[in-house]
């Protein structure tokens, strides 16, 4: 891998660290619903995480 994924990778990661203040059980395990953005935010980086991890 080159330096510039495990960046991307890293700050997806943060994402996901950082978590919900309002959903602490969320961990973008399945869909958010939409109506938290912080929510939306973590699902949509698990979906590129899941893309990075499938191209290795």
């Amino acid at each position: 891998m080159d330096v510039e994924s495990l960046k991307k990778q890293v700050q997806l990661m943060r994402v996901l660290v950082a978590g919900c203040k309002n959903h602490p059980a969320y961990r973008a395990i399945r869909p958010a619903t939409g109506n938290c953005e912080p929510c939306v935010k973590m699902w949509k980086a698990r979906l590129e995480l899941n893309d990075m991890e499938k191209q290795c």
